[in-house]
């Protein structure tokens, strides 16, 4: 929602631009049948002025002035935003002082929400996570209205919550861990015994699944994977940078975040071995918890498509397409992820374990690679 300058380069007088206001609000855009609708107003000459627009102005000045005027818009909107936020939260406080006592939620806060800082190279980052999941929480511990030393009796009733509001397993985990500290904190003060809620498993934990990938909105799942023969279909139409940035992600079966740190020679390096079998290493930014030598994998280059990757990667000619543009192509059900959840059923096609994919993939345990990335509905015969 803002300004937009319409260039109109047929008009032979000045100005050679119109004033437009663009807003893709759904009150505004109901009538609309496009997929990203929007509705365009012509701002009138005689409010030009009020708003800094005169029509002497070049188009770049008029540009430069709509810019201005919708980043203004932008901060005012993001400050009545947060004044509304604040608003909520003290009028909940009001409300619900009786399950979260102020005195004892500022003291929880200060130790458990607002300690959560991390120290970087760039000052003290504030983590936002543990925010939104003790916000979330204490929506949990309202709306269920039973004392926390009497949550272990009451759980099906947590549960349910999390049922009716069709959350993620792992939304609902974050929130109940959260909760159960809470319970711990305040049982620990009004000194009541306090037994943790358990973790949904079972049939509990399959009814949380169901309901949320059932829920009318879009629930987010995991990527269908991208095989190369999908990805040939599609090859004259897909710009060649982000094909080569595809490539990499189908045959070495790499994170997103691993392929753009291949623009980084310090990131990934080639071994010979001495039987001239080829081995590409790739450091894993993603894993911390382990000392810099151990997050190194190895991967083989054991065929053609393989090697032909190692000289998209020398050649540095790959750039990450947009998640829209997958879409496009592939379907929306496949993400940038589509590549590396198509590796593992890949490489077993063609005749290597599955131990050694995880290897490749870098991933610390053989369940991870066989629960998250193996296709189920897939089998390979030797």
């Amino acid at each position: 929602m803002g300004y937009y300058i319409r260039q109109l380069s047929w008009k032979k007088s000045a100005p050679r631009w119109k004033l437009q206001f663009l807003s893709y609000k759904k009150k505004d855009c109901s009538a609309s049948q496009a997929k990203k609708p929007k509705k365009e107003w012509d701002v009138p000459k005689d409010r030009w002025r009020a708003l800094g627009f005169y029509p002497s102005m070049s188009l770049s000045d008029a540009n430069a002035r709509a810019k201005q005027l919708n980043a203004q818009g932008l901060i005012k909107r993001q400050e009545e935003r947060l004044r509304k936020q604040q608003l909520d939260r003290n009028q909940a406080k009001l409300l619900h002082g009786s399950a979260l006592p102020p005195e004892f939620v500022t003291e929880f806060e200060e130790r458990f929400v607002r300690s959560r800082d991390s120290e970087t190279d760039q000052g003290k980052r504030r983590t936002s996570r543990a925010r939104v999941i003790w916000q979330a929480a204490q929506k949990l511990i309202v709306a269920i209205n039973v004392d926390p030393s009497e949550w272990f009796y009451s759980f099906h009733e947590i549960y349910d919550y999390f049922y009716q509001r069709q959350l993620s397993i792992r939304y609902s985990q974050a929130i109940l861990r959260m909760a159960n500290l809470w319970g711990f904190f305040i049982s620990k003060k009004l000194a009541r015994p306090f037994l943790a809620v358990p973790t949904p498993r079972g049939y509990e934990r399959q009814r949380l699944i169901d309901a949320y990938y059932k829920r009318e909105r879009n629930a987010r799942r995991p990527s269908a994977p991208l095989t190369p023969e999908l990805l040939q279909q599609c090859a004259s139409r897909i710009n060649r940078p982000n094909f080569n940035w595809l490539f990499l992600s189908v045959w070495f079966g790499l994170r997103p975040q691993e392929i753009d740190n291949l623009h980084n020679s310090e990131l990934w390096k080639i071994e010979t071995l001495f039987n001239g079998r080829v081995v590409l290493w790739i450091f894993q930014t993603k894993i911390i918890a382990l000392p810099p030598e151990d997050r190194w994998k190895p991967i083989p280059l054991l065929f053609d498509e393989q090697r032909f990757a190692l000289r998209i990667l020398e050649s540095q000619k790959f750039r990450r397409p947009i998640v829209r543009t997958v879409h496009n192509y592939f379907g929306a059900h496949v993400d940038l992820y589509g590549g590396r959840k198509g590796f593992t059923d890949l490489m077993l096609s063609k005749g290597q374990s599955l131990e050694n994919i995880s290897i490749w993939m870098g991933h610390s345990t053989l369940n991870r690679t066989w629960r998250s990335y193996k296709n189920r509905r897939l089998y390979h015969i030797k």
